[in-house]
């Protein structure tokens, strides 16, 4: 699990009581990426383990001692020549960056004591052990970064030793909660989610989200109202003192999410409302949780972390691509000025002469003064002729720019739908049916020998009955939305989506004459949970006859268009 720097703010308070003057008496490294200090406190061992070895760090007290290999790596042996019998002296964070570094006092050559440290840096996929001096010089490191990886900072023996990049932001948990909303709607255009990132330090993605969800701000929203800015404000005042409770009491609870996988996903120092249906376990520290975390065997489904990357990288793509031609578009858009600086041009021609690189005219259309850049080379006319080529191009490009812009849309789109597909599916089948839909789009290669047409995997939507006469259908991938939608639904069934978000196809189905309004709520809740939009506190959900739901002709998987909506806006549920 990635730790948030709140956390691990809190996991070293919990390790400096338990480790602060304890002497290191052996160092083991039970793989290549992972480290183990047994510490002695005096009344007990204690081993702390360091493990990089997966996609994210560990750093925890471990209740049994890993198997050890025959032969200690180089790293390892240099370790325990360095910090075996070192004491422990302090054990400190980087402001509320996910650094922490661990001061270790020896006796020197000349019986002197001298200070060493190792630095963990729990930085996701970039972790790192440094080992430096008492000058902060690097002995040696875990993982070595020269050049060719990382321009920033190389982290090799004998090089001074930089931390990575400081965040810049307000810190989270000292800064006003005012401070930080402000800030927040000074960035008008970029996403609140994205802002609450951004503009802060400590915290992650899933803080933010929490922050939203007790706020009951959609994360799409650009820019706060003046309620949603006091919302924001109180919830984060709210959050702010439960997560400072943790560190000015001894009695406090922290949170695991577990995932679908029962994989630890996230540790925090507050009891979440946002929940995507994870399981939410309540630990004593910060300490229990990871060791328990530790101990999970997570579910594997093939494939689904593949394909969740190549969709999120997809969608940065994508989204870029949205970026760029909005401003090309910008720029095609002053096509009709270069024809006004044309005609002008033409109507003045006599009084220009070949030889100047700039004149000033008044417009012939309004009369504004026009400064016109020309060029000494050419005469009058041609200066004309290619004011008007560049006319031509532009409305050109803008007719092109519009199209592209309109498939780039539509692309990004579909890819949202796919990305809360993957997010959805539980089942081998489901992804299978994901992964084939990819390579029909070619998202993906077709790595079959033969090419064939590709049977899918049996198609299987979810139905819940709400009673004897009404059952609901949900889809949980393209192809599943639209046999729910034209396949199991019926002409008066109720059809729900969420609003603006990508998710799930449902339908309610009932041999009542009209569906009761508790039965309408509950779907939509459903529709709620079942999209990108479930960790909000407050989705908006568009429900309509089936009748009214038409696809059109050569629209991707899951694309439909919708009339005689009415919207709920409901909390996301599925229990």
């Amino acid at each position: 699990m990635n730790l948030e720097g709140i956390t691990l703010s809190l996991l070293t308070k919990e390790l400096k009581k338990q480790i602060e003057n304890g002497k290191i008496y052996k160092i083991f490294m039970p793989a290549k990426n992972s480290l183990l200090l047994m510490i002695n406190t005096g009344n007990t061992t204690l081993n702390l383990l360091a493990d990089f070895s997966g996609t994210t760090p560990l750093l925890y007290l471990a209740d049994t001692i890993p198997e050890r290999p025959n032969t200690p790596p180089a790293f390892c042996m240099l370790l325990r020549k360095h910090l075996e019998e070192g004491r422990i002296t302090c054990l400190h964070q980087q402001n509320l960056d996910r650094v922490l570094i661990m001061d270790i006092c020896l006796i020197g050559p000349a019986r002197q004591i001298i200070t060493k440290h190792l630095v963990f840096e729990l930085t996701g996929k970039n972790s790192n052990i440094i080992f430096t001096d008492e000058q902060q010089l690097i002995i040696d490191s875990l993982r070595h970064i020269g050049k060719n990886q990382s321009s920033f900072r190389q982290i090799l023996p004998n090089l001074p030793y930089e931390t990575p990049p400081k965040q810049d932001g307000l810190n989270f948990l000292s800064a006003p909660a005012h401070s930080i909303v402000d800030a927040c709607q000074r960035a008008i255009d970029e996403p609140v989610l994205k802002s609450l990132i951004t503009l802060t330090i400590g915290i992650g993605k899933n803080t933010a989200l929490e922050v939203l969800a007790r706020s009951n701000i959609n994360t799409n929203v650009t820019g706060l109202t003046l309620l949603e800015a006091i919302s924001c404000e109180k919830a984060l005042t709210a959050l702010q003192k439960e997560i400072n409770n943790c560190f000015n009491t001894e009695n406090y609870s922290v949170y695991g999410i577990i995932n679908q996988k029962n994989s630890m996903k996230l540790v925090v120092p507050y009891s979440p409302v946002a929940n995507n249906g994870e399981k939410l376990v309540k630990f004593n520290t910060v300490l229990d949780a990871l060791s328990f975390g530790a101990k999970l065997i997570p579910i594997q489904i093939p494939d689904k972390e593949l394909l969740n990357k190549i969709i999120s990288n997809a969608v940065v793509k994508t989204t870029k691509k949205v970026k760029l031609l909005a401003k090309d578009l910008v720029e095609a858009q002053k096509a009709d000025n270069q024809k006004i600086i044309a005609d002008t041009l033409m109507a003045n021609i006599y009084n220009l002469k070949k030889g100047i690189s700039s004149c000033t005219l008044n417009s012939i259309y309004d009369n504004t003064p026009l400064t016109i850049s020309l060029s000494p080379i050419l005469s009058p006319i041609d200066n004309a002729q290619n004011y008007y080529k560049k006319y031509n191009k532009f409305k050109r490009a803008l007719n092109e720019i519009e199209l592209q812009q309109k498939e780039t849309l539509n692309l990004l789109t579909y890819l949202e739908s796919i990305d809360a597909s993957i997010g959805t599916a539980a089942t081998k089948n489901e992804i299978a049916e994901i992964k084939q839909e990819m390579i029909f789009a070619g998202l993906l290669p077709d790595t079959s020998k033969k090419k064939r047409t590709i049977t899918l995997a049996k198609s299987t939507p979810a139905a819940i009955k709400f009673s004897d006469e009404t059952t609901v259908h949900i889809g949980k991938n393209n192809k599943q939305n639209d046999y729910v939608t034209f396949k199991i639904g019926k002409s008066s069934d109720l059809w729900f989506h969420t609003k603006g978000i990508p998710g799930s196809h449902v339908i309610l189905k009932t041999t009542s004459p009209e569906p009761s309004y508790e039965d309408i709520l509950h779907a939509a809740r459903l529709a709620a949970f079942y999209s990108k939009g479930k960790t909000a506190e407050q989705v908006p959900v568009d429900y309509t006859q089936k009748r009214f739901v038409k696809k059109p002709n050569g629209a991707k998987p899951g694309f439909v268009i919708y009339t005689e909506q009415k919207t709920l806006y409901v909390k996301p549920d599925a229990d």
